[in-house]
């Protein structure tokens, strides 16, 4: 029991390049009220010496812990990391749902959240891939409050986050010898969804729980994907893109001119990733309500449920601000998406 102790309490440190100071603040006050009670139990088998000396000292470190927590308590969304999904090992061969896609999307949330090593455009397409259908199969469950027909859903806006990185390359979208471990794991979530009745009443108590709770965790995924993709990829500038998909700009009128040749691409910076940022925005919104309608009382009394991370993205809805945000993170999927049928439409263009 010390050694798994001490285990927890090392994950504030072993997690430190994939947590803010907040996060790390609500797992430190998630262990020290674990701690308390452990303490209490183990006290009673600690025979006289060290030991006991070690012990009184876990009881006050966590008593001063505790005595911070209650001036400056976690919010809502820092102790939602508590809710996390961890991947465990592999699971290529399962076609469970209630085992695939948790540790799919376990796989997903680790690999958006290393700030040092982002995913490349590729990568990101997967994701965004994944995300879609996992929010199409979370709308099904609450399709009694269901937008209209016609009106722009949350997969729909994960679907124009792939429109708006249409332009952009990193060198990546080409043929790899090896999957890396997230654009297997999407795959694998995106196969086991899609082959799901469409009609979620058919569904079994396991699939309805993993998409429920899963579902929890895409607003997490599109913040992730916008704090350490997007935002990596303007400082580094580490993307390129044709001048004439870009916004327009005065020094970059002879690249334009070129058109879709060598001669036309430009390096792109943070100004020229704005409509994927919006569009991760928008996809953070929509999946927030899909998420939330999907997540019926019921759903919340399971074992599994991420209690902590409903919580934290029902404070995102009740604000009073969120359904204007909302109204137009709609009309703004819906506009990018019908811009991208009109360049399909268009002339083509080779890379």
């Amino acid at each position: 029991m010390t050694r798994l102790a001490a285990a927890a309490a090392d994950t504030v440190g072993v997690l430190y390049d994939h947590t803010t100071v907040t996060s790390r603040w609500a797992v430190a006050t998630a262990v020290a009220e674990t701690v308390t009670p452990l303490a209490e139990v183990v006290a009673h088998r600690l025979p006289a010496g060290p030991a006991t000396q070690w012990h009184t000292e876990v009881e006050r470190q966590a008593a001063l812990v505790q005595q911070a927590a209650a001036l400056q308590p976690p919010t809502r969304a820092d102790a939602a990391i508590l809710d996390r999904p961890v991947p465990g090992p592999a699971v290529p061969a399962s076609v469970d749902p209630a085992r695939v896609v948790p540790d799919a999307v376990g796989v997903l949330l680790q690999a958006t959240v290393r700030a040092s090593d982002p995913p490349s455009v590729t990568e990101v397409l997967a994701y965004t891939i994944a995300a879609q259908t996992l929010s199409s199969a979370a709308e099904r469950l609450g399709s009694a409050d269901a937008p209209p027909a016609g009106q722009t859903t949350a997969a729909d806006a994960w679907r124009a986050v792939r429109a708006a990185l249409r332009p952009y390359d990193d060198g990546s979208r080409r043929f790899h010898e090896h999957t890396p471990s997230g654009v297997a794991a999407a795959g694998r979530l995106h196969a086991v969804l899609r082959s799901a009745p469409s009609d979620p009443t058919t569904w079994t108590a396991s699939l309805r729980a993993s998409v429920t709770s899963a579902a929890q965790h895409l607003p997490t995924l599109a913040t992730q994907l916008l704090y350490r993709t997007v935002r990596s990829w303007a400082d580094k500038g580490s993307l390129i893109a044709y001048a004439r998909d870009v916004p327009p700009r005065e020094d970059r009128v002879a690249a334009y001119l070129r058109g879709y040749q060598p001669g036309g691409l430009v390096r792109v910076d943070a100004t020229d990733l704005q409509p994927v940022a919006g569009a991760l925005h928008n996809a953070r919104l929509l999946t927030l309500a899909a998420a939330d309608r999907a997540a019926d009382p019921g759903a919340r009394a399971t074992a599994g449920f991420p209690r902590r991370a409903w919580a934290a993205n029902r404070a995102v809805l009740d604000d009073p601000q969120t359904p204007v945000a909302l109204s137009v993170a709609i009309q703004q999927a819906h506009q990018q998406l019908q811009a991208a049928r009109a360049q399909r439409s268009g002339p083509s263009r080779a890379r």
